[in-house]
C-alpha cells in the first residue's frame, strides 16, 4: 500500500489494516460511509447495518441519527482487530445501537 502512496497523489485505504495509520476506524461518516444498493446508508460494507435510507434523507441529515453518530462517538471500541473489521467483530455492538433508534 505505502508504494501506491508514495507514487501516486491520492487516498489509498488498506479497510481493514490502516486504522491505525489515519487515528482509528473510518466507517461511520468518520471518513467515509458506504451506501447499499437499497438506498440503506450503512457504517462500512464489511458492517451492512443500517437505520437509515438515502432515499428518505439526504445525506447530510443521514449522518446525524444514532447508529452511525454513536459509532463515530464511540470509536474507541473500534480499536484494531488484527487485521479484521473492527466494526465487523464489533457487529453485536453494532446491532444493539440499531434497536435505540428509528428507522
Amino acid at each position: 500500500m505505502q508504494v501506491f502512496r508514495n507514487k501516486y497523489r491520492a487516498l489509498f485505504v488498506n479497510v481493514p489494516g490502516d486504522e491505525k495509520d489515519f487515528g482509528g476506524c473510518l466507517s461511520a461518516g468518520s471518513g467515509f460511509v458506504h451506501v447499499s444498493a437499497e438506498g440503506d446508508l450503512e457504517p462500512c460494507p464489511f458492517a451492512p447495518y443500517s437505520d437509515v435510507n438515502l432515499r428518505e434523507k439526504t445525506l447530510k441529515e443521514a449522518l446525524k441519527p444514532p447508529c452511525l453518530k454513536a459509532i463515530r462517538e464511540n470509536d474507541n471500541h473500534l480499536e484494531e482487530s488484527r487485521g479484521s473489521c473492527a466494526l465487523w467483530t464489533r457487529r453485536e455492538w453494532v446491532r444493539s445501537l440499531l434497536s435505540h433508534s428509528e428507522k
